[in-house]
């Protein structure tokens, strides 16, 4: 049997099915023709202001294509959700 506390002394997300270790959040916003949809994932109990979310953009455009970025172009842990409108995706 997995220990989460001993999961979380890694200081990385660890899940047994998919995000089942995991909080998540999300968040849409529309602007012009062209909705973005925040995904963010961390640990249970962090906090919107800590740098510990792995953040995914994906961007609808008006003629329905979309495009998928993470934050600083990587998918990583080291994010802050509440930064998320202002972040740079790559």
């Amino acid at each position: 049997m997995l220990n989460p506390v001993d999961l979380l002394s890694h200081k990385f997300a660890s899940a047994m099915n998919g995000q089942d270790l995991l909080t998540s959040r999300s968040s849409s916003v529309t602007d012009g023709t062209t909705q973005s949809i925040y995904l963010g994932l961390a640990h249970p109990g962090s906090a919107e202001s800590d740098p510990v979310w792995m953040i995914k953009r994906i961007a609808i455009q008006g003629n329905g294509d979309t495009v998928t970025l993470f934050a600083d172009g990587q998918a990583q842990f080291n994010q802050v959700w509440a930064d998320r409108a202002t972040l740079v995706y790559a």
